[in-house]
């Protein structure tokens, strides 16, 4: 996992929203009128948003590291849930966060200034990260459980480590891991444990062809509990396009060879 710097791209993340919020503003109520989540997922206002969001995550799923781009298999997390009370909105206590954010019906939607001291957490930019479209981890997994904002923890490289097994594990982070699925779920596993023993034998990533990965197939499924996902793993549709979006993990163990 990796550390998200939201500082270097804060001005253009909340001048996106400042334009959400000066569109919505209605002369006639004196205030913002759906100033809100659904009209943010706008083509015009989504896909600058999400390139940006892309570009400060180097085009990485917050979560599981898969490689993204800005396209329907992208979805927008909200650390702090869409849907969130007030009393469960102060369970989130994070400087970066707290600091930027309020709740939405707190948001005084009758004062027409922009930029406002703080943004309404759906649409706020602090408040959001770009994450893969899986059902089975990440944000879509996630649903509305309470989890840290772990990827703003600039040591967050250090607390969040992968085994030679494909396993994450951290002592600070278990029970966040295990709430977006990336500690449990078996296909991640494999994949992890693919890209392990390709840094063994490969140099680059670049390098690495169909037969590369048949042969570590095949060795890692003599002594695998998933046979069945490895054995189908060339069938259609096959799941070699997914294994290569989590291209990162090579460098990943690679460096700690």
């Amino acid at each position: 996992m990796q550390y998200i710097d939201k500082s270097i791209r804060e001005n253009e993340g909340k001048q996106i929203i400042d334009n959400l919020l000066s569109d919505c503003w209605n002369n006639e109520d004196n205030s913002y009128v759906e100033a809100n989540y659904d009209t943010l997922c706008k083509h015009e206002y989504r896909e600058p948003f999400v390139n940006l969001l892309l570009e400060e995550q180097s085009n990485l799923c917050c979560y599981c590291m898969r490689e993204l781009a800005n396209d329907h298999k992208t979805t927008l997390e909200h650390i702090i849930p869409h849907k969130v009370s007030i009393t469960d909105f102060a369970e989130y206590t994070s400087k970066l966060l707290i600091n930027n954010i309020i709740h939405k019906d707190n948001f005084n939607r009758s004062n027409n200034v922009i930029p406002p001291a703080k943004y309404p957490y759906d649409i706020a930019y602090h408040n959001l990260i770009a994450s893969c479209n899986s059902n089975l981890h990440c944000n879509n997994y996630r649903g509305n459980k309470f989890i840290n904002s772990l990827f703003y923890d600039i040591e967050i490289d250090q607390k969040v480590e992968y085994d030679k097994k494909g396993n994450a594990f951290s002592d600070e982070y278990l029970d966040d891991l295990e709430k977006i699925g990336i500690s449990t779920d078996q296909l991640l596993i494999i994949y992890r444990k693919i890209w392990y023993e390709l840094a063994k034998v490969k140099e680059s990533a670049e390098d690495i062809n169909d037969n590369d990965i048949s042969e570590i197939i095949l060795s890692i499924s003599l002594e695998s509990n998933n046979q069945s996902t490895l054995v189908n793993f060339w069938d259609s549709p096959s799941k070699r396009p997914d294994l290569l979006k989590y291209k990162w993990f090579f460098d990943y163990y690679k460096n700690k060879l």
